[in-house]
């Protein structure tokens, strides 16, 4: 029952475009399986890396925005990809004042920001 629950909460998420407590997510649209992990500037220690499958989405921790991440980092196959605060600035532009941003990977280092999920979005 918990798992339909958090399912439907995300689906609900995912069709509102927004979850304010949730409101960054990255969407992998490469051509396989990636992770991925990101700097919040009121930590120390960076996020874990967290797989995400080709063709699915996942939520960012609870209220962790994309203004307050300094940096950010996807590894693909064997070779990984870094943002710094400079690369993120642009997408961090992109996002402010929305209630939500989801970061695109489209693969080979390619990102890209939305303020709404793709309509196809697998929300794990």
């Amino acid at each position: 029952m918990k798992t339909i629950r958090l399912a439907l909460l995300a689906a609900a998420c995912a069709s509102l475009a927004a979850c304010n407590s949730w409101p960054t997510s990255l969407d992998n649209r490469a051509q396989g399986d990636m992770k991925f992990r990101y700097h919040h500037r009121l930590y120390d220690q960076w996020s874990f890396w967290a797989p995400v499958k080709q063709g699915h989405a996942v939520m960012f921790a609870h209220e962790h925005r994309i203004r307050d991440i300094s940096g950010f980092e996807i590894t693909e196959g064997k070779l990984t990809y870094r943002y710094g605060a400079r690369a993120l600035a642009p997408v961090q532009q992109f996002c402010a004042g929305s209630a939500s941003c989801v970061l695109v990977y489209r693969g080979e280092g390619r990102l890209e920001a939305r303020t709404a999920p793709l309509a196809d979005a697998k929300l794990d």
